[in-house]
């Protein structure tokens, strides 16, 4: 496996997930307490959350409606953007991020965030921290669409073009499987960011290019 930190010097563009990588958006218990949320909006719909009905993942109520549920699928994502959008008001820095996000565009090399989260919830945690001048731009879960959420390239794709990089030019750092899944499809090299041991073992079995445990130890 390389290691994560020559793939960082060696990118012309960064490609960076945002829950994780950049601040924690929705530990336990708000994941769950945003589940709800999301299970909430089917409910006022009539609809049983079938196979949601226990998780704790609100992206997968989303996909889930997107199927399933898809008259009441714009509830469910006003009501999911509106908890992600409050949760980045408050949610603390991942450590080594901001320096990271600095460092790159102090070098030069353009940083795009790209997410399954609403593209609001980023943009406020970015505008509270000052960070803004930072990225070159933020792609986020596209409205009414969450079958082209990643593993999709399409987002992804989107971000290159912002960044004006070719998939070899570029790297992304995502802390999940979804992550790593959409660099292979897209043809980019991949930092998996395992924030814990398991996680580090499920990025490494998705066949991720280099794996962190510390974001701060990317910075060039």
């Amino acid at each position: 496996m390389t290691d994560a930190r020559d793939l960082i010097l060696a990118a012309r563009a960064v490609l960076l997930d945002f829950d994780g990588p950049v601040t924690p958006l929705m530990p336990a218990p708000l994941n769950m307490q945003t589940a709800d949320v999301a299970r909430a909006a089917l409910a006022r719909h009539g609809i049983d959350p079938g196979e949601v009905q226990a998780t704790s993942d609100h992206l997968a109520i989303i996909r889930w409606a997107g199927t399933h549920a898809p008259a009441a699928l714009p509830d469910v994502e006003a009501a999911c953007t509106a908890a992600e959008v409050e949760a980045a008001r408050t949610s603390r820095p991942t450590p080594g991020a901001h320096d990271l996000m600095a460092a790159l565009h102090a070098a030069g090399v353009p940083t795009v965030i790209v997410t399954n989260n609403a593209a609001s919830a980023a943009r406020t945690y970015l505008e509270r921290w000052n960070l803004t001048t930072y990225v070159r731009g933020v792609v986020g879960r596209p409205e009414h669409e969450p079958a082209l959420m990643k593993p999709n390239p399409h987002t992804v794709k989107t971000a290159l073009q912002i960044a004006q990089a070719t998939p070899a030019d570029a790297v992304l750092i995502g802390d999940s499987v979804s992550d790593v899944e959409v660099a292979h499809v897209a043809g980019i090299r991949s930092i998996g960011y395992a924030k814990n041991p398991r996680r580090g073992d499920e990025l490494a079995a998705a066949g991720a290019g280099a794996l962190t445990d510390d974001i701060s130890a990317l910075v060039p």
